[in-house]
């Protein structure tokens, strides 16, 4: 009997670069930034046709000197392009997009799927960044050892659940302007150096935790990771603080996978010098 074949999509807040991407056989469906007027393709994926991609330092850069860019979900039609090229070469395909309540863009996974007569399964992880990314891999692993569709994407709804992702951001600005904190809040975290714990897990984000000093908070972080995760380590142009957090977690025994630059998302909510960590269910064969 044939294997069926199985197109894996997900969207550019997975967080996936380009190289991983490509190595795990993964389409990768770019949201959009608007910064001053202009639109541009999410920094890091494929390029949505006739936009320019801004790369991930030239936001940053712009973000510092006080633009303030906004991320646009991906549309039906940038699905449908996508599942119809995916579907040349594929019996069916699972789609992974940004949990449904953080983003528009799960929607549009949805209506572009009722135009393919039921080849396309799109799922709620309830995850974003690094735990969504953590999702595709799952189910990398699981369709190449031959598991049905159905059961893939069924064990892969609610995945977010088991994500521990939580970042500290380094200038509260970032927060005010995106509505999760206020102005009179803010002004008063300022003055007494407090920096929130932001929590984006299980299809949520809010602040759980409020500690004195950037250091302190991160201290936080590793004193909360949970034992039974393995951990990728998030910054937004803060590499040494990022390197500092990967070696407190090694000396508590926690297997970091990685440190990389978070995703146009968590940047433009977060803003630049955020550093986090996401704590992911280790791949199960």
């Amino acid at each position: 009997m044939t294997r069926e074949r199985v197109a894996l999509i997900t969207d550019s807040t997975a967080d996936l670069g380009a190289e991983e991407s490509a190595a795990l056989g993964v389409t990768v469906v770019p949201l959009t930034l608007e910064d001053g007027g202009v639109v541009y393709s999410d920094p890091g994926t494929l390029i949505r046709p006739g936009l320019e991609v801004m790369a991930g330092e030239t936001l940053r850069a712009r973000m510092v000197v006080g633009a303030a860019p906004r991320t646009s979900m991906g549309t039906p039609e940038d699905f449908a392009r996508h599942y119809e090229a995916a579907l040349n070469a594929a019996d069916c395909a699972l789609c992974l997009p940004i949990a449904s309540t953080l983003s528009g863009t799960f929607t549009s996974a949805v209506q572009a799927a009722r135009d393919f007569a039921g080849r396309v399964r799109v799922v709620d992880t309830r995850a974003v960044s690094v735990g969504l990314g953590a999702a595709v891999r799952q189910a990398r692993v699981w369709l190449d050892a031959g598991r049905e569709v159905g059961h893939v994407a069924d064990a892969l709804t609610g995945y977010g659940d088991q994500v521990f992702l939580r970042f500290v951001p380094q200038d509260l600005r970032w927060l005010i302007a995106g509505g999760r904190l206020s102005r009179v809040a803010g002004a008063a975290a300022r003055f007494l150096n407090v920096r929130p714990i932001i929590r984006a897990e299980g299809g949520k984000v809010e602040a759980v935790a409020r500690v004195r000093g950037f250091q302190p908070a991160l201290r936080e972080l590793v004193r909360s990771f949970p034992q039974d995760r393995e951990a990728y380590v998030l910054h937004a142009g803060n590499p040494r603080d990022a390197r500092w957090l990967a070696g407190e977690l090694a000396l508590r025994n926690v297997r970091v996978l990685g440190t990389r630059e978070v995703g146009a998302v968590l940047l433009v909510h977060a803003g630049p010098g955020t550093v986090g960590v996401a704590g992911v269910p280790p791949v199960v064969p």
